[in-house]
């Protein structure tokens, strides 16, 4: 049986949900082994994760929601 995940790997909002969950992941992992993690820091983080996934966005890498897509509306 092979799984075949649908990931639109050019899509910044794909990409921040995925490195947000990851992050949300490894602090609740971090915090669940007793490592105090303040919210300074997991602000930073986020903040990191949101600059990062812009500035790929701004440089054409990956596409927002908000560009405009081809001449044809008929994507499969």
């Amino acid at each position: 049986m092979k799984v075949r995940l649908n990931f639109n790997y050019k899509s910044a909002t794909a990409w921040g949900t995925l490195l947000t969950a990851i992050a949300t992941g490894g602090i609740g992992i971090l915090t669940g082994l007793g490592v105090v993690v303040k919210q300074t820091d997991a602000t930073t983080i986020y903040g990191s994760i949101t600059a990062g996934v812009s500035l790929l966005t701004t440089l054409g890498i990956l596409t927002a929601s908000t560009d405009k897509q081809g001449g044809n509306n008929d994507q499969k």
